[in-house]
Parts: structure tokens; C-alpha cells; sequence
């Protein structure tokens, strides 16, 4: 059989510059390399991402790049004809392009990532724990009511949560949408024009697909500002928060259980949501004891939890939830006081409390 070597490039010589730059460039990728292998290998088990969570993060984060990169894309060939945009091959240089740059590498945009996928796998998880004989409980009963404004985001907050799963774009935070629609910009600026005389036009172009696609996008359909609403419409049906929040959980709607607790203790979501998420945070017993839910009901949540994220530890949970349930109310409220607080503001107090321990 033979072998076409036409297009392979020659090596250089030995003893030419090409030589020495491709040697040194080897160099640096082996020092990084294993720079990055030593840090991985002392990093405890806590810190890892599990290679569930890293695979449907990057299975998300390419859905969400591909997205509004073909929304760009055709944005911009509207006003600038003549550009290439031969589809796949540029989306997959962009792509690679803003992984070499660190650009994704951005606390925030990671931090969303990773709380929704970590959030989509532990839905997943409680509906498939779910007895094959259980009825539904919650949505099934709001849905039912047929002519309501809750029923309406019930349904509405159903198909949103069909729509969600490991690698399906859309629906992060505003904030993080338009850090990849920039980034994405410059990427592409980069492919189209950078140094040509056309890059004036093409910025401009970009900069304009960048600002309509931030305006035409609509929040309101984000599974979680369904969640808000509805969690809003519930929160007046009295006595039934305990109940609410159990059958949220075990029919796997994860996002409406935290729009259901930041709604009653008035908490941004974000942070329930790492309440929920992190297994080593005790606050979120005591967020449950200051909503006034009984011992069982918090061990009944917990236990789901418990069930759905090998990393919790079932007799940790049994302790936390008695010191927790043994609190007043009132007490387990204070213990959340500093959450309550702007986020700028806490991050200032943490920042003294670390200086004044060092």
C-alpha cells in the first residue's frame, strides 16, 4: 500500500532557526506539562473534577461555543459579504484558538459551568434513584389546576427542564453568554481580519452582532428564571414549603428546590445552589432549619442527597442534621446571617478575616 507524503511538511534542518524554535517550543510544552501533571497529582480527591463532571462541562461549554459562534457568524455575513464561513473548520479553529488563549480559563464562566452540569447530574441522578411505581407529586399537581398563572409556569418550567441535559447549550447566566459571545468576537477577528485592511469593517461588524445578540436574548426562558417564578407563585400556599421542597428533590427538579429555598430565606440562588451542591457545607442544614422544617424532613432531603452524590457521607449527615434540627429557628437564621449580605460586601469581610489570621 502506499503512503501520499505530499502534503506533510518537511522537518527543518538541523541546524537552522526553524529548528531551534520548534525545539524550544517542545521544551516549553514538556515543562508545562508536567508542571500541570505534579500539580494534579498532589491535588486531593476533593478538588478533582469526577470525569463525569468534566466531560459533560466540556460537552456543555463546546454546545454553548458552537452556538453562538453560528449566531455570530451569521450575524456578521449579513453585513459583511465575503467573509469565509466555511462552518466546521472555522468554528473548530476559533475553538482551539480560545482554549490556547486561557480566555475560557475565567473564574466566573467556570464556576457557572460547573454548578450546571453539577446541577443537571444530580437531577438526573434523583429521577433515575426514583421508584418505577412512584406518582408524581408537585408539578403534576400544579399543572393540574389547568387555568392558573402557577399552572402556566409549571408547564412552562417543564419544558425548560426537558431541554436541559450534560451538553445542551444556552441557558447559563447572562454575564457568562456575553463573556463567550466577546470572546468568540476576538477569536473570529482574529481568523477574518487582524492586521488586514478589512479589519476596520469587520470589528465594527462584529461589535454590532455581539451587542444584538446580548439584546435579542431573552433570560426569561433560562430554566432558572422559570424556577424564580414559579417558586414565587408556590411560596403563598401556606404550610406547604416542607412538602414542596421534598417533592422537588425527589422528582429531580433541583433547580426549583433552590428557587424555592432562595425565595423563602430571600438568598440570592447562586448561593443555595453551592449550598446544595458542595458536600461539605453544613450551612445548608441549618438554611433548612431556619425555613422551620422538622427533623425528618430535613433528614428525608438530606438522604436524597446523600443517595444521589457518592461524595456525602451518610453518618457526617446524620450528625449535621441532628445538631441542626436541636437549633431554634431563630439561631439557625443567624448562622446565615453573613449570606444575606451583597456580594461585594462579603468578599471584603473575607478578605480581613484571611489577612488578620495570617
Amino acid at each position: 500500500m502506499s503512503v501520499d507524503l505530499s502534503d506533510i511538511t518537511p522537518a527543518p534542518a538541523p541546524d537552522s532557526p526553524a529548528f531551534h524554535a520548534r525545539a524550544a517550543a517542545a521544551e516549553s510544552r514538556g515543562a508545562a506539562r508536567l508542571a500541570a501533571q505534579v500539580d494534579d497529582f498532589f491535588r486531593a480527591d476533593a478538588d478533582r473534577l469526577d470525569d463525569r463532571t468534566r466531560a459533560a462541562a466540556a460537552a456543555t461549554l463546546r454546545a454553548n461555543l458552537l452556538a453562538l459562534f453560528d449566531d455570530l457568524v451569521q450575524r456578521v455575513v449579513d453585513q459583511v459579504p465575503g467573509l469565509d464561513r466555511s462552518g466546521d473548520q472555522i468554528a473548530e479553529a476559533v475553538q482551539r484558538r480560545l482554549h490556547a488563549s486561557g480566555l475560557l480559563r475565567q473564574p466566573v464562566l467556570m464556576e457557572a459551568l460547573f454548578a450546571r452540569v453539577r446541577q443537571d447530574i444530580l437531577g438526573d441522578t434523583l429521577r433515575a434513584n426514583r421508584a418505577p411505581d412512584a406518582s408524581a407529586s408537585v408539578l403534576a399537581r400544579l399543572i393540574a389546576e389547568r387555568e392558573s398563572a402557577t399552572a402556566d409556569a409549571a408547564r412552562a418550567y417543564v419544558t425548560a427542564d426537558g431541554r436541559r441535559h450534560p451538553g445542551s447549550p444556552a441557558d447559563l447566566p447572562p454575564p457568562c453568554r456575553e463573556t463567550l459571545l466577546w470572546s468568540l468576537a476576538a477569536a473570529l477577528r482574529d481568523h477574518w481580519a487582524a492586521g488586514s485592511s478589512a479589519q476596520p469593517l469587520v470589528d465594527r461588524a462584529l461589535a454590532d452582532a455581539v451587542k444584538a445578540s446580548i439584546a435579542d436574548h431573552d433570560d426569561a426562558d433560562r430554566l432558572e428564571s422559570i424556577a424564580t417564578r414559579l417558586a414565587g407563585l408556590m411560596g403563598g400556599e401556606e404550610g406547604l414549603l416542607a412538602a414542596q421542597l421534598v417533592g422537588a428533590l425527589e422528582e429531580g427538579h433541583v433547580a426549583l428546590f433552590i428557587a424555592l429555598v432562595s425565595a423563602a430565606l430571600v438568598l440570592d440562588q447562586s448561593i443555595v445552589r453551592a449550598l446544595v451542591l458542595d458536600p461539605a457545607d453544613e450551612r445548608l442544614w441549618l438554611a433548612l432549619r431556619a425555613l422551620e422544617l422538622d427533623r425528618a424532613t430535613i433528614a428525608r432531603i438530606g438522604f436524597l442527597l446523600s443517595e444521589a452524590d457518592p461524595r456525602r457521607d451518610l453518618e457526617v449527615l446524620a450528625e449535621r442534621v441532628t445538631t441542626a434540627a436541636a437549633l431554634p429557628p431563630h439561631k439557625a437564621a443567624e448562622g446565615l446571617a453573613l449570606l444575606a449580605l451583597p456580594a461585594p460586601f462579603r468578599a471584603a469581610i473575607g478578605a480581613l478575616d484571611r489577612a488578620t489570621a495570617r
